[in-house]
Protein backbone atom coordinates (compact mmCIF):
# COMPACT_ATOMS: atom_id res chain seq x y z
CA UNK A 1 0.00 0.00 0.00
CA UNK A 2 1.61 3.42 -1.01
CA UNK A 3 1.06 5.90 1.38
CA UNK A 4 -1.02 8.85 1.30
CA UNK A 5 1.30 12.16 1.51
CA UNK A 6 0.02 14.96 3.21
CA UNK A 7 2.88 17.87 1.94
CA UNK A 8 3.04 20.53 4.25
CA UNK A 9 4.46 23.23 1.24
CA UNK A 10 4.62 26.27 3.39
CA UNK A 11 7.67 27.60 4.48
CA UNK A 12 8.88 30.01 6.74
CA UNK A 13 8.31 33.28 5.82
CA UNK A 14 11.49 36.05 6.08
CA UNK A 15 10.63 39.01 8.20
CA UNK A 16 11.52 42.52 7.15
CA UNK A 17 15.08 43.33 8.08
CA UNK A 18 14.30 46.01 10.14
CA UNK A 19 11.68 47.61 12.27
CA UNK A 20 11.06 50.94 13.89
CA UNK A 21 10.91 50.43 17.52
CA UNK A 22 9.97 52.90 19.99
CA UNK A 23 12.35 55.66 21.62
CA UNK A 24 12.62 55.12 25.01
CA UNK A 25 10.90 57.78 27.33
CA UNK A 26 12.86 59.41 30.80
CA UNK A 27 9.35 58.80 32.48
CA UNK A 28 7.26 55.65 32.53
CA UNK A 29 3.89 55.38 33.50
CA UNK A 30 1.47 52.77 33.59
CA UNK A 31 -1.62 53.49 31.10
CA UNK A 32 -4.54 51.44 29.80
CA UNK A 33 -3.37 48.87 27.04
CA UNK A 34 -6.00 49.65 24.70
CA UNK A 35 -6.13 53.70 24.29
CA UNK A 36 -2.43 54.37 22.96
CA UNK A 37 -3.00 51.58 20.08
CA UNK A 38 -6.40 52.76 19.10
CA UNK A 39 -5.47 56.16 19.35
CA UNK A 40 -2.25 55.62 17.08
CA UNK A 41 -4.76 53.36 14.60
CA UNK A 42 -6.82 56.11 14.32
CA UNK A 43 -4.01 58.71 13.85
CA UNK A 44 -2.89 56.83 10.88
CA UNK A 45 -6.39 56.63 9.46
CA UNK A 46 -7.21 60.01 9.94
CA UNK A 47 -4.00 60.64 7.95
CA UNK A 48 -5.49 58.58 5.34
CA UNK A 49 -8.73 60.26 5.15
CA UNK A 50 -7.18 63.69 5.30
CA UNK A 51 -5.35 63.22 2.55
CA UNK A 52 -7.79 61.14 0.42
CA UNK A 53 -10.36 64.14 1.54
CA UNK A 54 -7.96 66.65 0.15
CA UNK A 55 -7.79 64.90 -3.46
CA UNK A 56 -11.47 64.43 -3.90
CA UNK A 57 -11.97 68.00 -3.08
CA UNK A 58 -9.51 68.75 -5.48
CA UNK A 59 -10.84 67.32 -8.04
CA UNK A 60 -14.05 68.15 -7.98
CA UNK A 61 -12.79 72.25 -7.74
CA UNK A 62 -10.58 72.17 -10.49
CA UNK A 63 -13.67 70.73 -12.37
CA UNK A 64 -16.04 73.69 -11.33
CA UNK A 65 -13.21 76.00 -11.96
CA UNK A 66 -12.23 74.75 -15.77
CA UNK A 67 -16.01 75.01 -15.91
CA UNK A 68 -16.07 78.55 -15.20
CA UNK A 69 -13.10 79.30 -17.47
CA UNK A 70 -15.10 78.09 -20.63
CA UNK A 71 -18.53 79.77 -19.62
CA UNK A 72 -17.73 82.81 -17.47
CA UNK A 73 -14.68 84.22 -18.05
CA UNK A 74 -15.98 87.82 -18.99
CA UNK A 75 -12.42 89.34 -18.33
CA UNK A 76 -11.76 92.34 -15.69
CA UNK A 77 -10.62 92.87 -12.50
CA UNK A 78 -13.25 90.47 -10.73
CA UNK A 79 -12.58 87.39 -12.88
CA UNK A 80 -9.02 87.93 -12.41
CA UNK A 81 -9.68 87.59 -8.57
CA UNK A 82 -11.71 84.46 -8.83
CA UNK A 83 -8.84 82.81 -10.72
CA UNK A 84 -5.90 84.46 -8.56
CA UNK A 85 -8.17 82.90 -5.22
CA UNK A 86 -8.77 79.67 -7.06
CA UNK A 87 -5.38 79.13 -7.64
CA UNK A 88 -4.50 79.77 -3.43
CA UNK A 89 -6.99 77.23 -3.07
CA UNK A 90 -5.69 74.57 -5.12
CA UNK A 91 -2.55 75.08 -3.85
CA UNK A 92 -3.28 74.74 0.04
CA UNK A 93 -5.24 71.57 -1.04
CA UNK A 94 -2.28 70.23 -2.84
CA UNK A 95 -0.05 71.25 0.21
CA UNK A 96 -2.28 69.44 3.24
CA UNK A 97 -2.70 66.27 0.47
CA UNK A 98 1.25 65.97 0.20
CA UNK A 99 1.42 66.11 4.13
CA UNK A 100 -1.17 64.07 4.90
CA UNK A 101 0.00 61.07 3.11
CA UNK A 102 3.66 61.75 4.36
CA UNK A 103 2.18 61.58 8.34
CA UNK A 104 0.33 58.94 7.07
CA UNK A 105 2.85 56.82 6.03
CA UNK A 106 5.82 58.30 8.60
CA UNK A 107 2.57 56.70 11.82
CA UNK A 108 2.74 60.48 12.77
CA UNK A 109 1.10 61.31 15.58
CA UNK A 110 -1.37 63.52 17.02
CA UNK A 111 -2.76 63.86 13.16
CA UNK A 112 -6.51 64.96 15.01
CA UNK A 113 -4.83 68.47 15.50
CA UNK A 114 -5.01 69.62 12.38
CA UNK A 115 -8.66 68.56 11.54
CA UNK A 116 -9.87 72.04 12.10
CA UNK A 117 -7.15 73.16 9.31
CA UNK A 118 -8.45 70.63 6.94
CA UNK A 119 -11.97 72.05 7.90
CA UNK A 120 -11.28 75.68 7.20
CA UNK A 121 -9.76 75.06 4.10
CA UNK A 122 -12.81 73.06 2.70
CA UNK A 123 -15.00 75.91 4.05
CA UNK A 124 -13.20 78.84 2.75
CA UNK A 125 -12.82 77.18 -0.42
CA UNK A 126 -16.53 76.73 -0.99
CA UNK A 127 -17.14 80.58 0.56
CA UNK A 128 -14.40 81.69 -2.33
CA UNK A 129 -16.22 80.02 -4.83
CA UNK A 130 -19.71 80.98 -3.96
CA UNK A 131 -19.07 84.90 -3.42
CA UNK A 132 -15.93 85.24 -6.33
CA UNK A 133 -18.78 83.60 -8.78
CA UNK A 134 -21.35 85.99 -7.30
CA UNK A 135 -18.95 89.05 -7.95
CA UNK A 136 -18.31 87.88 -11.72
CA UNK A 137 -22.06 86.98 -12.60
CA UNK A 138 -23.65 90.44 -10.87
CA UNK A 139 -23.36 92.39 -13.80
CA UNK A 140 -25.95 89.94 -15.36
CA UNK A 141 -27.64 90.00 -11.98
CA UNK A 142 -28.23 93.34 -12.45
CA UNK A 143 -28.99 93.80 -16.02
CA UNK A 144 -31.42 90.28 -15.61
CA UNK A 145 -35.22 91.02 -14.95
CA UNK A 146 -37.36 89.77 -11.22
CA UNK A 147 -36.88 86.10 -12.52
CA UNK A 148 -33.59 85.74 -13.90
CA UNK A 149 -32.82 87.76 -11.04
CA UNK A 150 -33.44 84.76 -9.01
CA UNK A 151 -32.44 82.16 -10.90
CA UNK A 152 -28.83 83.53 -11.24
CA UNK A 153 -28.14 84.37 -7.23
CA UNK A 154 -29.96 80.45 -6.41
CA UNK A 155 -27.07 79.43 -8.89
CA UNK A 156 -24.42 81.70 -7.45
CA UNK A 157 -25.67 80.26 -4.00
CA UNK A 158 -26.34 76.66 -5.24
CA UNK A 159 -26.37 74.15 -2.38
CA UNK A 160 -24.87 71.60 -3.57
CA UNK A 161 -21.34 72.19 -2.62
CA UNK A 162 -22.72 72.70 0.92
CA UNK A 163 -24.58 69.40 0.58
CA UNK A 164 -21.83 67.36 -0.37
CA UNK A 165 -19.36 68.84 2.47
CA UNK A 166 -22.20 68.04 4.82
CA UNK A 167 -22.72 64.36 3.79
CA UNK A 168 -19.51 63.71 2.78
CA UNK A 169 -16.88 65.36 4.92
CA UNK A 170 -17.59 63.08 7.95
CA UNK A 171 -17.86 59.93 5.96
CA UNK A 172 -14.30 60.70 4.08
CA UNK A 173 -12.55 62.00 7.71
CA UNK A 174 -13.72 59.72 10.84
CA UNK A 175 -15.46 61.23 13.68
CA UNK A 176 -18.53 60.76 16.22
CA UNK A 177 -21.87 60.97 15.05
CA UNK A 178 -22.68 64.45 17.88
CA UNK A 179 -19.72 65.50 16.21
CA UNK A 180 -20.98 64.80 12.55
CA UNK A 181 -24.10 66.53 13.70
CA UNK A 182 -23.15 69.74 14.98
CA UNK A 183 -20.72 69.99 12.20
CA UNK A 184 -23.76 69.63 9.75
CA UNK A 185 -25.78 71.88 11.10
CA UNK A 186 -23.31 74.51 11.32
CA UNK A 187 -22.07 73.87 7.75
CA UNK A 188 -26.27 74.36 7.22
CA UNK A 189 -25.68 78.20 8.40
CA UNK A 190 -22.82 79.42 5.71
CA UNK A 191 -24.91 78.99 2.35
CA UNK A 192 -28.34 80.87 4.19
CA UNK A 193 -25.64 83.84 5.54
CA UNK A 194 -24.26 83.78 1.89
CA UNK A 195 -28.34 83.85 0.88
CA UNK A 196 -28.74 86.76 3.05
CA UNK A 197 -26.08 88.62 1.69
CA UNK A 198 -27.15 88.52 -1.95
CA UNK A 199 -29.99 89.39 -0.52
CA UNK A 200 -28.95 93.07 0.76
CA UNK A 201 -26.73 93.61 -1.79
CA UNK A 202 -28.64 92.80 -4.95
CA UNK A 203 -31.70 95.27 -4.97
CA UNK A 204 -33.87 93.14 -7.50
CA UNK A 205 -33.96 90.35 -5.24
CA UNK A 206 -36.64 89.43 -3.32
CA UNK A 207 -37.34 88.57 0.03
CA UNK A 208 -40.41 86.26 -0.19
CA UNK A 209 -38.07 84.47 -2.90
CA UNK A 210 -34.88 84.36 -0.19
CA UNK A 211 -37.10 82.97 3.02
CA UNK A 212 -38.25 80.14 0.17
CA UNK A 213 -34.58 79.50 -0.39
CA UNK A 214 -33.73 79.60 3.60
CA UNK A 215 -36.28 76.27 3.89
CA UNK A 216 -35.27 74.64 0.91
CA UNK A 217 -31.49 74.74 1.98
CA UNK A 218 -32.48 73.80 5.79
CA UNK A 219 -34.70 71.01 4.31
CA UNK A 220 -31.51 69.29 2.19
CA UNK A 221 -29.15 70.68 5.13
CA UNK A 222 -31.38 68.66 7.55
CA UNK A 223 -31.05 65.50 5.31
CA UNK A 224 -27.23 65.58 4.91
CA UNK A 225 -26.62 66.34 8.76
CA UNK A 226 -28.97 63.09 9.43
CA UNK A 227 -27.26 60.67 7.10
CA UNK A 228 -23.69 62.07 8.06
CA UNK A 229 -24.51 62.05 11.61
CA UNK A 230 -25.58 58.06 10.64
CA UNK A 231 -22.92 57.33 8.40
CA UNK A 232 -20.14 58.74 10.64
CA UNK A 233 -21.81 56.41 13.99
CA UNK A 234 -21.74 53.24 11.96
CA UNK A 235 -18.65 54.27 11.02
CA UNK A 236 -17.21 54.27 14.29
CA UNK A 237 -18.83 51.33 15.74
CA UNK A 238 -17.43 49.06 12.77
CA UNK A 239 -13.71 50.80 13.24
CA UNK A 240 -14.16 49.46 16.56
CA UNK A 241 -14.78 46.32 15.57
CA UNK A 242 -12.07 45.44 12.85
CA UNK A 243 -9.67 47.19 15.60
CA UNK A 244 -10.96 44.10 18.50
CA UNK A 245 -10.97 41.60 15.42
CA UNK A 246 -7.30 42.62 14.72
CA UNK A 247 -6.38 41.80 18.48
CA UNK A 248 -5.19 38.45 20.19
CA UNK A 249 -4.91 38.83 23.48
CA UNK A 250 -2.62 41.61 24.70
CA UNK A 251 -1.12 41.48 20.78
CA UNK A 252 -1.87 43.59 17.92
CA UNK A 253 -1.78 42.55 14.43
CA UNK A 254 0.05 44.78 11.88
CA UNK A 255 0.42 43.03 8.51
CA UNK A 256 0.61 39.74 7.39
CA UNK A 257 3.95 37.86 6.03
CA UNK A 258 2.66 34.64 4.87
CA UNK A 259 0.90 31.28 5.79
CA UNK A 260 1.80 27.68 5.38
CA UNK A 261 -0.36 24.66 5.41
CA UNK A 262 -1.55 25.44 8.92
CA UNK A 263 -1.65 28.80 9.20
CA UNK A 264 -1.11 32.11 8.50
CA UNK A 265 2.23 33.94 9.85
CA UNK A 266 1.38 37.79 11.12
CA UNK A 267 3.98 40.42 12.40
CA UNK A 268 2.49 41.65 15.32
CA UNK A 269 3.48 44.27 19.00
CA UNK A 270 2.66 44.02 22.43
CA UNK A 271 0.19 46.99 23.30
CA UNK A 272 2.26 47.61 26.57
CA UNK A 273 5.87 46.49 25.86
CA UNK A 274 5.71 47.77 21.98
CA UNK A 275 7.69 44.44 21.52
CA UNK A 276 7.41 43.38 18.21
CA UNK A 277 6.64 39.32 18.06
CA UNK A 278 5.43 37.45 15.11
CA UNK A 279 1.62 35.48 15.39
CA UNK A 280 1.04 32.24 13.62
CA UNK A 281 -2.62 31.97 13.36
CA UNK A 282 -4.72 28.72 12.49
CA UNK A 283 -6.53 29.68 9.21
CA UNK A 284 -10.79 29.29 9.67
CA UNK A 285 -11.31 26.74 6.86
CA UNK A 286 -9.38 24.36 8.93
CA UNK A 287 -10.45 24.82 12.31
CA UNK A 288 -13.54 22.65 11.80
CA UNK A 289 -10.50 20.02 11.46
CA UNK A 290 -9.98 17.92 15.24
CA UNK A 291 -6.19 16.96 14.22
CA UNK A 292 -4.84 19.61 13.27
CA UNK A 293 -6.41 22.11 16.24
CA UNK A 294 -4.39 19.36 18.00
CA UNK A 295 -1.09 19.55 16.27
CA UNK A 296 -1.26 23.36 16.64
CA UNK A 297 -1.80 23.45 20.49
CA UNK A 298 0.73 20.55 20.69
CA UNK A 299 3.44 22.73 18.34
CA UNK A 300 3.17 25.31 21.33
CA UNK A 301 3.77 23.68 23.83
CA UNK A 302 6.68 21.56 22.49
CA UNK A 303 8.19 25.17 21.76
CA UNK A 304 7.43 26.33 25.50
CA UNK A 305 9.21 23.19 26.60
CA UNK A 306 12.88 24.16 24.70
CA UNK A 307 15.08 27.53 26.03
CA UNK A 308 18.27 26.94 23.39
CA UNK A 309 19.53 30.13 22.09
CA UNK A 310 18.79 28.14 18.54
CA UNK A 311 15.60 27.45 18.68
CA UNK A 312 12.84 30.13 18.12
CA UNK A 313 11.32 31.20 21.10
CA UNK A 314 7.33 31.11 21.79
CA UNK A 315 5.77 33.66 24.41
CA UNK A 316 2.52 33.30 24.57
CA UNK A 317 -0.63 31.42 23.36
CA UNK A 318 -4.25 31.00 23.41
CA UNK A 319 -7.74 31.80 21.75
CA UNK A 320 -10.12 34.14 20.69
CA UNK A 321 -13.87 34.35 21.93
CA UNK A 322 -14.36 33.17 18.59
CA UNK A 323 -12.11 30.10 18.83
CA UNK A 324 -9.04 30.76 16.84
CA UNK A 325 -6.60 29.59 18.21
CA UNK A 326 -3.13 31.17 18.16
CA UNK A 327 0.74 31.20 19.49
CA UNK A 328 3.23 34.20 19.85
CA UNK A 329 6.93 34.17 18.87
CA UNK A 330 9.73 35.92 18.80
CA UNK A 331 10.25 38.43 16.23
CA UNK A 332 13.63 37.25 13.66
CA UNK A 333 14.66 40.08 11.60
CA UNK A 334 16.15 38.51 8.17
CA UNK A 335 15.81 35.53 5.46
CA UNK A 336 15.52 32.02 6.06
CA UNK A 337 18.09 30.01 4.35
CA UNK A 338 15.52 28.89 1.29
CA UNK A 339 15.54 32.73 0.12
CA UNK A 340 19.35 33.22 0.99
CA UNK A 341 20.56 30.76 -1.36
CA UNK A 342 18.17 31.85 -4.27
CA UNK A 343 19.02 35.45 -3.45
CA UNK A 344 22.58 35.11 -3.47
CA UNK A 345 23.32 31.69 -4.66
CA UNK A 346 24.97 28.70 -3.11
CA UNK A 347 26.32 29.77 0.53
CA UNK A 348 30.34 29.40 1.07
CA UNK A 349 31.41 26.59 2.96
CA UNK A 350 31.94 27.87 6.02
CA UNK A 351 29.15 29.84 6.22
CA UNK A 352 26.94 26.73 5.39
CA UNK A 353 28.76 24.32 8.56
CA UNK A 354 28.82 27.30 10.55
CA UNK A 355 24.96 27.41 10.47
CA UNK A 356 24.17 24.26 10.38
CA UNK A 357 26.22 23.29 13.46
CA UNK A 358 24.22 25.47 15.35
CA UNK A 359 21.16 23.61 14.51
CA UNK A 360 22.83 20.87 15.53
CA UNK A 361 22.91 22.52 19.07
CA UNK A 362 19.37 23.79 19.19
CA UNK A 363 18.31 19.79 18.18
CA UNK A 364 20.64 18.34 21.15
CA UNK A 365 18.31 19.80 23.38
CA UNK A 366 15.05 18.83 21.70
CA UNK A 367 16.44 14.86 20.50
CA UNK A 368 17.40 14.57 24.05
CA UNK A 369 13.82 15.08 25.17
CA UNK A 370 12.54 12.73 22.66
CA UNK A 371 11.18 15.03 20.67
CA UNK A 372 11.87 14.65 16.42
CA UNK A 373 11.30 17.68 14.36
CA UNK A 374 10.66 15.59 10.96
CA UNK A 375 10.62 18.49 8.98
CA UNK A 376 13.75 20.69 8.91
CA UNK A 377 14.76 22.53 5.50
CA UNK A 378 16.07 25.43 4.40
CA UNK A 379 12.95 27.21 4.87
CA UNK A 380 12.28 26.44 8.08
CA UNK A 381 15.80 27.70 9.27
CA UNK A 382 16.18 31.18 9.71
CA UNK A 383 19.83 33.36 10.08
CA UNK A 384 18.77 36.11 11.69
CA UNK A 385 20.63 38.60 14.15
CA UNK A 386 20.30 38.35 18.17
CA UNK A 387 22.46 40.08 20.88
CA UNK A 388 24.32 41.86 17.95
CA UNK A 389 25.49 38.59 16.75
CA UNK A 390 25.14 38.00 12.47
CA UNK A 391 24.08 34.46 11.33
CA UNK A 392 22.81 33.49 14.50
CA UNK A 393 20.85 30.23 13.40
CA UNK A 394 16.90 29.88 14.31
CA UNK A 395 15.17 26.31 13.96
CA UNK A 396 11.33 27.44 13.13
CA UNK A 397 8.09 25.27 12.81
CA UNK A 398 8.00 22.37 15.41
CA UNK A 399 4.51 21.48 14.15
CA UNK A 400 5.21 18.37 13.04
CA UNK A 401 7.28 17.24 15.75
CA UNK A 402 6.83 13.50 16.86
CA UNK A 403 7.07 12.94 20.51
CA UNK A 404 6.64 8.91 21.15
CA UNK A 405 6.95 8.97 24.84
CA UNK A 406 3.42 11.10 24.88
CA UNK A 407 1.12 9.38 22.31
CA UNK A 408 -0.74 6.25 22.66
CA UNK A 409 -2.38 4.10 19.91
CA UNK A 410 -5.79 5.89 20.57
CA UNK A 411 -4.11 9.48 20.73
CA UNK A 412 -1.97 9.36 17.50
CA UNK A 413 -2.46 12.68 14.93
CA UNK A 414 -0.54 10.80 12.43
CA UNK A 415 -2.54 7.80 10.52
CA UNK A 416 -0.33 5.11 9.79
CA UNK A 417 -0.71 5.87 6.18
CA UNK A 418 0.08 9.23 5.81
CA UNK A 419 3.86 11.02 5.23
CA UNK A 420 4.44 14.47 6.86
CA UNK A 421 7.01 16.47 6.00
CA UNK A 422 8.19 17.86 2.75
CA UNK A 423 9.97 15.30 0.10
CA UNK A 424 12.57 17.05 -0.57
CA UNK A 425 14.41 16.84 2.73
CA UNK A 426 12.73 13.24 3.96
CA UNK A 427 14.85 10.26 5.20
CA UNK A 428 14.19 7.23 3.31
CA UNK A 429 12.42 5.73 6.94
CA UNK A 430 10.34 8.80 6.85
CA UNK A 431 8.93 8.15 2.93
CA UNK A 432 8.20 4.48 3.88
CA UNK A 433 6.12 5.63 6.81
CA UNK A 434 8.36 3.99 8.99
CA UNK A 435 9.36 4.70 13.04
CA UNK A 436 11.50 8.02 13.11
CA UNK A 437 14.12 8.87 15.46
CA UNK A 438 16.76 11.47 15.68
CA UNK A 439 19.18 10.25 12.93
CA UNK A 440 15.90 10.92 10.54
CA UNK A 441 16.27 14.60 11.58
CA UNK A 442 20.00 14.05 10.72
CA UNK A 443 19.31 13.17 7.27
CA UNK A 444 17.12 16.12 6.93
CA UNK A 445 20.33 17.97 8.26
CA UNK A 446 22.54 16.48 5.35
CA UNK A 447 19.58 17.03 2.90
CA UNK A 448 19.70 20.90 4.06
CA UNK A 449 23.61 21.15 3.95
CA UNK A 450 23.63 19.64 0.21
CA UNK A 451 21.29 22.66 -0.77
CA UNK A 452 23.15 25.03 0.75
CA UNK A 453 26.26 23.98 -0.83
CA UNK A 454 24.80 23.08 -4.59
CA UNK A 455 21.98 25.42 -4.88
CA UNK A 456 19.30 22.52 -4.98
CA UNK A 457 18.55 19.48 -3.04
CA UNK A 458 19.97 16.19 -3.35
CA UNK A 459 16.90 14.79 -5.22
CA UNK A 460 15.09 17.72 -7.22
CA UNK A 461 13.07 15.30 -9.68
CA UNK A 462 9.41 17.28 -10.21
CA UNK A 463 6.98 15.13 -9.24
CA UNK A 464 7.12 13.93 -6.13
CA UNK A 465 6.57 10.23 -6.15
CA UNK A 466 10.23 10.41 -8.07
CA UNK A 467 11.57 12.34 -5.39
CA UNK A 468 10.80 9.90 -2.50
CA UNK A 469 11.89 6.74 -4.92
CA UNK A 470 15.01 8.81 -5.10
CA UNK A 471 15.34 8.99 -1.01
CA UNK A 472 14.50 5.24 -0.99
CA UNK A 473 16.96 3.72 -3.76
CA UNK A 474 19.07 6.48 -5.49
CA UNK A 475 22.57 7.83 -4.52
CA UNK A 476 23.08 11.59 -4.46
CA UNK A 477 25.50 13.16 -6.99
CA UNK A 478 28.67 13.80 -5.06
CA UNK A 479 29.01 17.39 -3.73
CA UNK A 480 32.93 17.47 -5.30
CA UNK A 481 31.24 16.76 -8.82
CA UNK A 482 28.72 19.95 -8.29
CA UNK A 483 31.69 22.17 -7.48
CA UNK A 484 35.12 20.89 -7.47
CA UNK A 485 36.29 23.71 -4.97
CA UNK A 486 34.32 22.29 -2.31
CA UNK A 487 36.67 20.36 0.72
CA UNK A 488 36.62 16.24 0.38
CA UNK A 489 35.85 15.75 4.47
CA UNK A 490 32.63 18.25 4.07
CA UNK A 491 32.12 16.13 1.04
CA UNK A 492 32.29 12.97 2.81
CA UNK A 493 30.18 14.59 6.33
CA UNK A 494 27.37 15.12 4.07
CA UNK A 495 27.32 11.97 2.70
CA UNK A 496 27.03 9.76 5.71
CA UNK A 497 24.03 12.20 6.49
CA UNK A 498 22.39 10.78 3.61
CA UNK A 499 23.05 7.67 3.99
CA UNK A 500 19.69 5.59 3.63
CA UNK A 501 20.33 2.84 6.63
CA UNK A 502 19.40 5.11 9.75
CA UNK A 503 22.73 3.01 11.47
CA UNK A 504 24.76 4.37 8.85
CA UNK A 505 24.94 7.72 9.94
CA UNK A 506 25.65 9.69 12.39
CA UNK A 507 24.72 8.62 15.78
CA UNK A 508 23.25 11.59 17.14
CA UNK A 509 23.62 15.24 16.22
CA UNK A 510 26.33 15.83 18.68
CA UNK A 511 28.52 13.77 16.62
CA UNK A 512 27.60 15.69 13.86
CA UNK A 513 28.18 19.35 14.89
CA UNK A 514 32.07 17.61 16.06
CA UNK A 515 31.99 16.21 12.32
CA UNK A 516 31.22 19.53 11.11
CA UNK A 517 33.67 21.43 13.90
CA UNK A 518 36.26 19.30 12.50
CA UNK A 519 36.38 20.06 8.41
CA UNK A 520 38.78 22.67 7.17
CA UNK A 521 36.35 24.92 6.43
CA UNK A 522 34.96 25.21 9.68
CA UNK A 523 36.93 28.67 10.80
CA UNK A 524 36.12 29.93 7.39
CA UNK A 525 33.35 31.95 8.92
CA UNK A 526 31.84 33.28 12.24
CA UNK A 527 29.84 35.56 13.80
CA UNK A 528 32.18 38.32 13.52
CA UNK A 529 32.92 37.32 9.53
CA UNK A 530 29.29 37.51 8.97
CA UNK A 531 28.89 41.55 10.73
CA UNK A 532 31.53 42.08 7.64
CA UNK A 533 29.44 43.82 4.56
Amino acid sequence: MIPTIAYDGGAATALPATLPLPASNAGVKLVQGEAPDEAREFDRLLARRFARACYVFLVAYAGFLARDLVFFNRGGVEFQRYVLAAGVVLQGGLTLAVRFGRAASRGRRKVAQYATIVLAWFVLGILQYDFLRYEVTQPEVQAADWSATVQITVANTNFFPWFALIAGYPVLVPMSGRRAAVFGLGTMLIPVLVTVLAAYTIPPLNWNRTIYMHIQYAVWGTIGTCIAAYGAAQAGALRKEAFAARQFGQYILRERLGGGGMGDVFLAEHRLLKRPSVIKVIRQDRSADANLLARFEREVKILATLTHWNTVDVYDYGHTPEGTFYFVMEYLPGANLDELVKRHGPLPPGRAVFLIAQICRGLREAHAGGLIHRDIKPSNIMATERGGLQDVAKLLDFGLVFDPGRLTDSGKLTHETTILGTPHYMAPEQARGEAVDGRSDIYALGATLYFLLAGRPPFDQKAIVEVLAAHLTAVPKPLCDVNAALPGDLNAVVLRCLAKAPADRFADVRELELALLGCSCSTDWDHERAAVP
